[in-house]
């Protein structure tokens, strides 16, 4: 079923991009929600006369986001961690653990933004990536120290 976001919805699509969709994704969660309306010539016609400001609004969302990555990118966290005299760490750094050191400094993101690979399980510098939007990236730098 083709349908017309009138709203961003993650993991689908932004607002004005016409996608399709199961039937019963849409008609039970998608249109009562108010994320779609159908894909018929004259939702087409007004979402065209809606495509410059929908575009502005990306454009401006995009700008926002690469402003902030590389704000993200000039700070790093410290994370201070119970380690053993190898300085392996008795637990491991985890996702959680970064976003708690991110909301101490002021900074509000996402647990699933976090692009760690695998837990860190030792004492050291970590670059870790995190997802600011879509194809959007910066670079955080991690210390994880000995407490």
């Amino acid at each position: 079923m083709k349908v017309i976001l009138v709203k961003d919805v993650p993991e689908l699509g932004e607002e004005g991009d016409i996608k399709d969709v199961a039937p019963g994704y849409a008609r039970n969660y998608l249109f009562p929600k108010g994320f779609v309306v159908d894909d018929t010539a004259f939702n087409r016609n007004r979402m065209k006369d809606q495509r410059k400001k929908i575009v502005a609004k990306k454009v401006k969302k995009r700008d926002e986001a690469e402003a902030f990555a590389e704000e993200l990118s000039a700070i790093s966290v410290n994370i201070p961690a119970a380690a053993q005299d190898n300085d392996k760490l008795f637990g491991a750094i985890h996702e959680t653990d970064i976003v708690k050191a991110l909301e101490a400094q002021g900074y509000t993101i996402e647990k699933k933004n976090i692009l760690l690979s695998e837990p860190i399980k030792a004492i050291g510098v970590y670059k870790v990536a995190v997802k600011i939007y879509e194809d959007i990236h910066a670079e955080l730098k991690v210390w994880v120290v000995k407490e």
